[in-house]
């Protein structure tokens, strides 16, 4: 490789790990294709760095012996290019407008795809724990939203000219203060999707079983892979329990098919066992508690 080049890396490298931490770089293209640039800025307390590579990997080990280690989190809007990234159990693609936010004591592998430009943000650990902004939703951002919107365009907005223009020193710490405040409703806002989409892949577990007798919270939680205790949470919201909610669906199955005249020589407990009622009198007893009559009258005052 050629001397100038290599000082080239080692500078990047240097440059990188003094600002955000122990990252490794690899760039495996011909070695004079290499592009790395740093610009670090401090905003009151807030360290802001506008970070622009070719590189093909760029990795950090969880719990780093580094300056950023237990005092950092960063957050990062991707502003050009496009970047896989690898943290915790996900695979985070990242495209232009992309805001993630990252722990530093999590494993973090980033594989640009091309030349990208991003600007990371370390943000105070211990502020966004005030705040109970908590790790384990930590992750891509959900920016549909009013403060994911403001977010977002508060760091589109930021520049190395922007910075030299504008910021002085009365400005403190507001820029940190005003992303921490725009972060924790973002956050919120995920965990209401995470939970909305949990709630989505219950409801469809549920209608896709309502056949099998033993269907319960305790299979749904296990297929779902959430705990009991997280299930029944998810059902805190709904009129009825999980088993109630269940049951409930089964007994609109059984209803549409008692109304259905093509099922009229069906027994209606065939029927019923085909929805996961296997004893006549506790389905008699539930379906006119439900519906206030006997399944069998209301087949026939159908």
């Amino acid at each position: 490789m050629n001397q100038y080049v290599e000082e080239e890396i080692l500078i990047w490298t240097n440059h990188i790990q003094s600002v955000c931490g122990n990252f490794e770089t690899d760039f495996h293209g011909p070695s004079h294709l290499f592009i790395g640039d740093v610009q670090s800025f401090l905003l009151g307390e807030t360290e802001v760095a506008f970070i622009k590579s070719n590189a093909n990997k760029i990795i950090r080990k969880a719990d780093a012996p580094d300056r950023v280690n237990h005092k950092f989190c960063f957050l990062i809007l991707q502003n050009s290019g496009r970047m896989i990234v690898k943290y915790k159990d996900e695979t985070i693609h990242l495209n232009e407008g992309d805001i993630v936010l990252l722990d530093p004591e999590e494993d973090i592998s980033m594989f640009p795809q091309g030349l990208f430009n991003h600007l990371s943000v370390h943000l105070s650990r211990e502020k966004l724990l005030k705040e109970n902004i908590s790790t384990e939703y930590f992750g891509k951002l959900i920016t549909k939203n009013m403060s994911g919107f403001l977010l977002k365009n508060i760091l589109k907005n930021m520049s190395a000219e922007n910075i030299k223009l504008w910021y002085a020193n009365e400005d403190g710490n507001a820029f940190e203060d005003a992303l921490v405040s725009l972060i924790k409703p973002t956050i919120n806002y995920k965990n209401a999707n995470l939970t909305d989409n949990l709630k989505i892949k219950v409801d469809r577990f549920i209608v896709e079983n309502l056949s099998h007798p033993n269907l319960s919270p305790k299979l749904i939680a296990e297929h779902i892979g959430v705990s009991l205790r997280h299930l029944y949470r998810l059902f805190e919201t709904e009129q009825q329990p999980i088993h109630k909610y269940i049951q409930c669906k089964r007994l609109e199955k059984i209803e549409f098919e008692l109304k259905d005249k093509k099922n009229v020589k069906i027994s209606i407990m065939d029927i019923a066992t085909r929805w996961g009622f296997i004893d006549s009198s506790h389905f008699s007893k539930t379906f006119k508690k439900n519906y206030g009559m006997s399944p069998k009258l209301y087949r026939e005052n159908i």
